[in-house]
């Protein structure tokens, strides 16, 4: 009786945990879709940006897309103002370092709309908010820990879904 108890229990906790995450998908292996897009598309997403950033759209884009109720920098929201500051301000010098070392790419943080992020999220004052554009037109597969892209000059285009790390601009390991 007790072992079947503990069975059900068990196979209740894992029905609640697939469906909790359902609507995400994270991917922790073979997490690179890679295509090619229309200079159509292509000419529509550098206008967007160009529009909602203020700034020129250069011949390679980087963007990291992060999805409203992603919880995955929650755990951060514990630490001091002082401490989520000094990961934020990282992140921006890494982005800047990575943009002056790389002159013909531009790179954007951008978020869904909503108030459901962590503090990291929604204190950056670099990251951009789509108003929906991006998110119905590219960023349509919801991934936990948000979505980067990079876009070539020639259309070809790899998402990195699940990334956290913003992978899609750190060093190449060889």
């Amino acid at each position: 009786m007790k072992i079947k108890i503990i069975t059900i229990l068990a196979f209740l906790t894992i029905c609640i945990v697939i469906l909790s995450c359902a609507e995400f998908k994270l991917y922790s292996t073979n997490n690179k879709y890679n295509g090619v897009y229309r200079s159509e598309k292509i000419d529509s997403i550098r206008q967007y940006l160009s529009d909602a950033s203020g700034k020129a759209v250069k011949d390679t884009i980087i963007i990291k897309y992060d999805f409203n109720n992603d919880n995955c920098w929650n755990m951060l929201d514990q630490q001091s103002k002082e401490y989520i500051a000094k990961v934020i301000d990282g992140m921006n010098v890494s982005i800047a370092e990575y943009e002056k070392a790389h002159p013909k790419s531009s790179v954007y943080q951008i978020r869904e709309k909503g108030n459901n992020f962590n503090k990291l999220k929604l204190r950056n004052k670099n990251i951009v908010i789509d108003n929906g554009f991006l998110r119905k037109t590219i960023f349509n597969t919801l991934a936990t820990c948000g979505t980067s892209l990079k876009i070539y000059p020639d259309g070809r285009y790899e998402f990195i879904y699940s990334d956290s790390h913003f992978t899609a601009i750190q060093p190449v390991k060889k």
